[in-house]
């Protein structure tokens, strides 16, 4: 395709200057409308346009496609959009009347001896000097020539516009005219030329004429406007009607706030439409209270586990509103719900002192869990707060004060029944609730639910009734009212305070609620994401505090100078100077321009800087020296764009020649596919830098956040989930290729094979926004790829392979820790990569993290033990590692856990795993050097992906523990190249409570042979109770509780003591229990009765499901009730998982599962300081000795023990 630039028009662009003619200009830059004062949008609902701030209340704006004024007004721009104010679905719009309001068609023409026609339209780009602002054009002949048009517009009075044009040439040129529409004039000759002017019609107060262009000098037009704007205009989106605006100000809000990054009024995308929402739950005051709730404060859970993004800044009026909105969408009509607005009693407001004992008492709990059903029992536990209210009839959240979610109450009194008859009680609530009357339960309210009202009818003698109610509040609304009918009446009532009666004696001490730490099941980069900067690297923020750049493209000049453009309102460019610094504030940083429409990528090609604008490819210039851009010079603008706030352009990669872009598609809020679509999106665009002509080398594309240059320097995509795909990808960019997305053109593409992915990304495990790709120069991973991550954050690593040439492979976890969610990132030639951060509301952010960022990643040489590449053998996977395995090591089949599924691109926004399984290992194959091991897996199929998974913890021969312990591999093709490693093949479990040569010869010892328990006695005895016992060669204590251990259980300990020493072991326990390994045990009956007393402990739990799995230093691993860990990687209830403890020197550390949990000193002050804190402080016999016996823990709770192994380190 041809673009819009030639040769001539770039020759021109470059030496053209600003013509001043006549004077009385009013302006300078300090005095315009904005800044910066010239910028590209998109403006009511039209692409490509430019806009002039030429005063605060004088702004002009230009339709670039056709070179022609489209409007003249005084009130400024409403800018709305993802980039302006996070709402999905506005663009900016312009404010108020128009002085002139016009329709963006061509007003140019060419006569030629005699003849006129319209040329062809090249917008050309704008540039600054002397603090004006010109537009460049270029006109394209019928005989291909082109002629070279600039016009400036200015402010030269308060209400007077002056439009200079210059041409470029002189008197051979054929005669250039412009059609001028002027209105709002004072009078219709209010106007004044120095061309020829012929009108062509005239009213009282405007006129169209055509105005002769000049071929010796410039030629200006100026005209004065009346006092006051008279033309009204509304300013609609394509299709919309013009009565939209009698909208329900719920639906206002929702399309002014994020709410549509993840919803969309019909169609489930990241988050479920509003429909779905209002169908599932009634039209009801407390249905949309407690949405309110929930939109305030977040969470996950009701649609599934994508989270919920909080809006604690919202109002909570705004919050109903929408709310209200969203129920009322099935058609059903607000519920007539009792209770009514009559006066409630407050639940935190006490009654106040009286001797007739009126009112109720109230004990309120609170519990860092959340709260879904009604307690078993708070006997343990102490009220929050205790008091008396006058009465049961909270029917406002207010009623509730402080206590919002999560909590569960206690009312209890008594009720005076003056009359012997049957009363009809109702009990409303939401949550749950239940009354008890006399002892018996009368209404039961139980379960999660919103406001509903439940019947129970009595007979009472005339007398005193004691009643209870228990009432649980879960998340969002919230609502307890007690009613009644008695005898002769014909409505529920509020049962009123004077028949309530309480006993002082049930008001009960409180304590304060102290949340426990979050539990979070896993540890970083096995299960859950990293949490750090890879080891291999070191990190570096290299902007100063006051910068804050929302990263949009990244560059380098050759002096090492870094360029930055900003997805900002202001859309900049910035320049970054001695970014080495010891003190990133001595970094400088200069803005070089501004003005541009979402510079989304950036690039440098000898020094020149191209950026990347939501609808141009713009070429950077400084034509004066002084270091600041003035010439905004179009390379290309020639693809297909339409206004709709999803058609980003990203980029940018410079490639033999030529530059490489991608196109988003057009969505409607919330994340689905609008329709139609224009033809040029979703693909990859290439372009010629000297011409402008572009092509199209690739499509199907979806958000393509991210192209670069990666394995084999080869061009890469990264595209994000959405319709059509069900995951988002990493893409191979090859001529041609088509990759699945459908929604541009459905039927034309609808039996057009899909070009697979290099790596699909499973969505919320490895991936969810990924964005640019770069290739990896250093180490061990030169010649892999990273790319970055907006919402699930950090770098991915992804190492591919060809397999019948074509790329397919793996990815890995590699970098967290960083500042912001990753947008862009570049390779700087010493290898170091340069990384952008971004962040919006919604999933378009790195959750927790800032929404700007700028850092550097060096490679600092050290070594990190992970899978550096994975491999498609015939028959399974070669899997190598970064460091030799430690041979105390035994890999057997058992050692890797393996799941295959496919995906299956529809309409539907994402997509399930289908035909998920589990594959079995068969066979394992450990090559000599132990850094590379063959998995021989049946059942491999093209099409799928793997996930593989190191269920061992598995460490380096330099004791290194796996930096990530999973990998995700794309296998689209089986490969036919047999695995060429050699070594010992083991196709069976690797014996348990053995001990391999290589431990022998390091002096280990078994302390449990699989077989009899001879080396272990319970404590303070010379044997060991029956409820230790040997099942299926595991030490397993288990039998009847006594108290708080097992009858006949008690806690072991070894029969030698150890000072220095290694301890490897497998433990497994119960469902909610309890144990642990002790280490320094004193057995000293006459002093001490349990081991616990002496010995510091590492926790064994399941985390999960016991309590102390919410306390800090009271999870598995933990140093118990003394030093806490970073996780909890324990496997779940019923799989064994693997302790290793290493004490040496006055140094202590446990590793569970791999995972180094804790590491401290023993023995000296910082020792005694620990105990000090601990619940130990007060036993002067805990932690005092250096040596001791190793002790395993009777809890009460079933517990299981195998291979356990020790080694002495005294000798070291």
């Amino acid at each position: 395709m041809t673009g819009n630039r030639t040769l001539a028009t770039i020759r021109f662009s470059l030496v053209l200057v600003l013509t001043v003619v006549g004077s009385g200009c009013m302006n300078d830059s300090d005095e315009r409308g904005r800044d910066p004062w010239v910028f590209r949008s998109v403006l009511d609902w039209q692409p490509r346009m430019v806009t002039f701030a030429l005063a605060e209340d004088f702004w002009v704006s230009y339709q670039t496609d056709n070179a022609a004024l489209y409007r003249v007004w005084s009130d400024g721009v409403s800018f709305e959009g993802p980039v302006y104010n996070q709402s999905h679905g506005p663009q900016p719009v312009s404010l108020g009347n128009a002085f002139v309001s016009a329709e963006p068609e061509s007003p140019w023409s060419v006569e030629v001896d005699g003849q006129s026609y319209s040329p062809a339209i090249e917008y050309g780009g704008h540039r600054f000097a002397d603090g004006e602002a010109e537009l460049l054009y270029t006109l394209v002949l019928s005989d291909g020539s082109s002629v070279n048009v600039a016009e400036r517009p200015e402010r030269t009075g308060p209400r007077t516009l002056r439009r200079t044009f210059s041409v470029d040439g002189l008197s051979d040129l054929p005669v250039i005219s412009v059609r001028i529409e002027m209105t709002s004039l004072d009078s219709a000759d209010a106007y004044e030329t120095n061309g020829e002017m012929e009108i062509v019609e005239s009213s009282e107060n405007s006129f169209v004429g055509v105005l002769r262009l000049n071929g010796d000098q410039p030629t200006f037009i100026e005209t004065t406007f009346t006092e006051d704007p008279p033309i009204e205009t509304v300013i609609l989106p394509p299709g919309q009607p013009a009565d939209r605006d009698d909208r329900p100000s719920g639906l206002v809000l929702i399309e002014a706030s994020d709410c549509s990054v993840c919803h969309n009024q019909t169609l489930q995308t990241v988050g479920p439409s509003y429909a779905m929402i209002a169908e599932r739950y009634a039209n009801s005051s407390y249905n949309a209270s407690k949405l309110a709730g929930k939109i305030m404060a977040g969470g996950s859970g009701e649609w599934g586990d994508v989270a919920m993004t909080a809006h604690p800044d919202i109002s909570r009026e705004d919050a109903l509103e929408k709310s209200q909105y969203i129920l009322s969408l099935d058609g059903e009509p607000l519920a007539n719900e009792e209770p009514s607005s009559r006066e409630s009693y407050p639940l935190n407001v006490p009654a106040g002192e009286n001797d007739d004992r009126v009112g109720v008492v109230i004990d309120i709990y609170r519990f860092s869990e959340p709260v879904r059903e009604m307690p078993e029992s708070v006997d343990s536990f102490s009220p929050v707060y205790s008091a008396v209210i006058p009465g049961v009839y909270a029917v406002d959240n207010d009623d509730f004060g402080e206590y919002d979610e999560d909590f569960y109450a206690e009312i209890s009194g008594n009720i005076v029944i003056d009359e012997s008859s049957n009363y009809v009680f109702r009990l409303i609530s939401d949550d749950g609730s239940i009354m008890y009357l006399d002892g018996v339960e009368l209404i039961n309210n139980d379960g999660l639910h919103s406001a509903r009202p439940v019947d129970g009818e009595v007979y009472l003698e005339a007398g005193e009734h004691p009643f209870t109610i228990t009432f649980f509040q879960g998340a969002g609304g919230k609502a307890l009212a007690l009613q009644w009918i008695r005898h002769g009446e014909e409505v529920f009532s509020k049962v009123p305070s004077e028949v309530f009666r309480y006993d002082p004696e049930n008001l009960k001490e409180t304590k304060p609620f102290v949340p426990r730490a979050p539990f979070v099941p896993g540890i970083p980069g096995d299960g859950l994401a990293l949490n750090e900067v890879h080891p291999s690297f070191d990190l570096a923020t290299i902007r100063p505090d006051s910068f804050h750049p929302m990263v949009g493209g990244l560059g380098t000049m050759s002096d090492g100078r870094i360029v930055v453009s900003t997805w900002d309102p202001e859309g900049s460019v910035y320049l970054l100077d001695n970014i080495d610094a010891s003190n990133r504030n001595d970094i400088t940083v200069t803005k070089i321009a501004s003005g541009l429409l979402e510079p989304l990528g950036l690039t440098v090609v000898d020094d020149v800087i191209y950026v990347l604008q939501k609808h141009e490819l713009t070429r950077l210039g400084d034509t004066d020296g002084d270091g600041i851009i003035d010439m905004y010079e179009t390379v290309c603008a020639g693809w297909g764009v339409s206004s709709n706030f999803h058609e980003f352009a990203f980029g940018l990669v410079y490639k033999d020649g030529y530059f490489y872009a991608t196109l988003a598609t057009a969505i409607l809020p919330g994340g689905a596919s609008a329709q139609p679509q224009v033809p040029d999106r979703g693909k990859v665009i290439k372009i010629d830098p000297v011409t402008g002509d572009y092509e199209f080398v690739a499509s199907g594309l979806r958000t393509p956040n991210g192209i670069g240059i990666g394995v084999d320097d080869e061009l890469f995509v990264a595209d994000n989930q959405g319709d059509w795909l069900p995951s988002s990808k990493i893409l191979h960019v090859t001529e041609g290729a088509f990759f699945g997305s459908r929604s541009v053109d459905f039927e034309g593409t609808r039996t057009v094979k899909e070009t697979p992915p290099v790596v699909w990304l499973p969505q919320d495990e490895i991936g969810n926004s990924p964005s640019q790709p770069a290739k990896l120069t250093v180490g061990q991973y030169a010649g892999q790829m990273v790319h970055g991550e907006v919402t699930h954050g950090g770098l991915k690593r992804v190492f591919a392979e060809k397999v019948d040439g074509k790329y397919q492979g793996a990815v890995f976890r590699f970098v967290q820790g960083l500042e912001a969610g990753v947008n862009r990132l570049v390779r700087s030639d010493d290898g170091s990569l340069l990384v952008g951060g971004i962040g919006n509301p919604g999933n378009w952010g790195h959750e927790g993290k800032q929404w700007y960022g700028l850092q550097r990643l060096t490679f600092n040489g050290e070594t990190t033990f992970e899978m550096l590449a994975i491999e498609a053998r015939t028959g399974g996977f070669d899997i190598s590692f970064t460091e030799a395995i430690d041979d105390r090591f035994v890999l057997d089949p058992e050692t890797f856990n393996v799941h295959q599924w496919k995906y299956v691109p529809t309409a539907e926004y994402g997509g399930p795993k289908v035909d998920e399984v589990k594959l079995p290992v068969s066979a394992i194959t450990v090559d000599e050097n132990r850094t590379k091991v063959f998995l021989e897996i049946p059942g491999l199929k093209a099409g799928s992906v793997l996930y593989i998974y190191v269920s061992d913890p598995l460490r380096s021969e330099s004791d290194r523990s796996l930096w990530t312990t999973e990998a995700w591999y794309t296998l689209n093709r089986l490969s036919g190249i047999k695995s060429s490693v050699a070594g010992i093949r083991r196709a069976e479990k690797a014996l348990e409570n053995t001990l391999t040569e290589s431990e022998v010869a390091e002096g280990w010892e078994l302390l449990f042979d699989g077989k009899k328990i001879d080396k272990w006695v319970n404590y303070g005895k010379n044997s060991i109770g029956s409820a230790w016992r040997v099942e299926n060669g595991a030490l397993v204590l288990d039998g009847r509780v006594v108290d708080w251990q097992f009858e006949n259980g008690s806690d072991i300990v070894t029969r030698e003591d150890y000072s220095d020493f290694e301890l490897s072991l497998e433990w497994k326990i119960s469902a909610g229990g309890n144990s642990g390994i002790f280490f320094n045990v004193v057995v000293d009956t006459s002093r001490y009765t349990y081991p616990w007393e002496t010995g510091p402990e590492m926790q064994i739990l399941d985390d999960a499901r016991h309590s102390d799995g919410r306390i800090v230093s009271h999870r598995s691993g933990d140093l118990y009730d003394m030093v806490a860990s970073p996780g909890t990687p324990t496997r779940p209830v019923g799989e064994w998982n693997q302790v290793y403890i290493r004490k040496a020197d006055g140094n202590v550390e446990h590793w569970l599962n791999g995972n180094l949990m804790v590491e401290y000193p023993v023995g000296d002050s910082n020792w005694r300081d620990l105990i000090a804190r601990s619940k130990f402080a007060s036993m002067d016999g805990f932690g005092a000795t250096t040596s001791g016996r190793i002790g395993l823990q009777d809890h009460g709770n079933r517990v299981a023990f195998r291979n356990i192994k020790v080694r002495r380190l005294d000798a070291e």
